[in-house]
């Protein structure tokens, strides 16, 4: 459908949205930009040292699985950087690597702690299905059908749930948990107000430490199989696209209920964001996880072509921006390509889908910084004019979140586009 760099101006406006997903074309290799230029790779390096990657293989681990909380800000480009290490990963040389991505997989807006767990049952039952692997699920399946026959009424739709064809597989030692991943999908079964996925969370939250163990049996299981079978060395799971979870999920998850998922015996990457990450990083169990930050950098006038470079791999220049314009817009990203492409794409309908001039890009950095200025609260304005965003405070965390606040190596500073609004006299 596209062809990049694009000159039709409807798609011009369509591939510069942020639900554009690059991963999702076929030509995916050519619109990636390398950034390492400007943020180095040490956060790779260290994520793939944490995973006993060693020379492009998986040398022998130790029994302490690793639990990674990748971070970063929302937009720098985690989703993209994850996935593609993911792919590097993914490799019989080293790790069968499942990525889940959050947001596709489950109704974030209804999203519960217990709901992770089950997901990760559904991609390993999956797998199980997918690489032809002999791994016995009757103890799993019966655990969940004990649950759902503890209530009459639960009992009776579960039933009506199955079906005839479905009781069949059921009694074959597949049942509930083969009717979730294949026939009911997850999104769907947590998304609706069935008795039977309400009786199921219950009985996690209920009973975790039966499910935990039950799941490291499975966990192990196919860990043994896709070993035996060189699909490779060993597990690993990749989660993505839970920024949209709700604050306290991740706290209940990550903080308060830890111990469900430091207990798994699996190694587990999961991107969180940076408002929940120093929640973890400041928990009482935060020696548990190991954490890396994918950097945000400074735009400079050494860096600033690979952000160009973003926009011209996907519309052509010549057709919609003009030099002094892109570089305007360029600068006020702050050196994240969520706002860069935000900023973008606002420029060109303020244009009409002509070409972006100067007062075009800065209407949108006027229009895009005052629906910020606007979303703060007098303590926010009061920090930012202060300066003082170095500490752990709610309110701080909330800034950082919403990008008011962005965070370069380690030092923090004001999002550029609230330079008009606090002025910097008052900074």
């Amino acid at each position: 459908m596209y062809q990049f760099p694009e000159t039709n101006k409807f798609r011009a406006r369509e591939v510069l949205e942020l639900d554009f997903d690059i991963r999702e074309q076929d030509r995916a290799r050519e619109l990636y930009v390398e950034l390492d230029e400007a943020r180095g790779d040490a956060y790779r390096e260290e994520l793939l040292y944490l995973l006993s990657i060693d020379e492009d293989e998986l040398k022998a681990g130790s029994d302490r699985y690793v639990k990674v909380i990748f971070s970063g800000h929302r937009g720098c480009g985690k989703s993209l950087e994850l996935y593609r290490i993911h792919q590097y990963l993914n490799n019989p040389d080293r790790y069968v690597s499942l990525f889940i991505d959050m947001e596709r997989e489950l109704e974030i807006a209804h999203f519960q702690p217990e709901d992770f767990f089950v997901t990760i049952i559904v991609w390993l039952i999956d797998l199980v299905k997918k690489q032809e692997l002999e791994v016995d699920l009757k103890p799993l399946n019966t655990l969940a059908e004990d649950w759902l026959n503890e209530d009459h009424e639960v009992r009776k739709e579960w039933k009506e749930e199955q079906g005839e064809a479905a009781s069949v597989e059921a009694k074959a030692g597949l049942g509930f948990w083969d009717w979730l991943s294949f026939n009911m999908g997850i999104k769907s079964f947590f998304t609706g107000t069935s008795k039977i996925s309400r009786t199921l969370r219950q009985q996690i939250r209920k009973e975790p430490l039966k499910l935990q163990a039950q799941l490291n049996s499975l966990i192990e299981q196919v860990r043994k199989e896709v070993v035996q079978k060189g699909k490779g060395r060993d597990l690993l799971l990749v989660f993505d696209g839970t920024e949209k979870i709700r604050y306290e999920i991740y706290k209940n998850l990550f903080v308060q209920d830890s111990f469900l998922i430091r207990e798994l015996k699996v190694n587990l990457i999961c991107a969180v964001p940076i408002n929940a990450f120093y929640d973890i990083q400041t928990g009482v169990t935060s020696d548990a996880y190991e954490r890396v930050v994918l950097p945000m950098f400074k735009i400079t006038d050494d860096n600033a072509h690979l952000f160009k470079d973003i926009i011209s791999k996907r519309v052509d220049l010549e057709a919609f921006f003009a030099a002094e314009a892109l570089d305007i817009i360029v600068h006020y990203s702050g050196g994240c390509p969520r706002q860069l492409l935000k900023i973008a794409s606002t420029a060109l309908r303020k244009a009409l889908a002509k070409k972006v001039e100067k007062q075009n890009a800065e209407a949108a950095i006027h229009l895009l910084g005052q629906e910020m200025f606007e979303r703060l609260e007098k303590a926010h304005v009061e920090i930012i004019q202060q300066q003082a965003f170095e500490h752990a405070d709610e309110d701080i965390k909330e800034l950082l979140f919403s990008l008011a606040v962005l965070k370069y190596n380690g030092k923090r500073k004001t999002n550029p586009l609230l330079n008009e609004f606090i002025p910097a006299d008052e900074r």
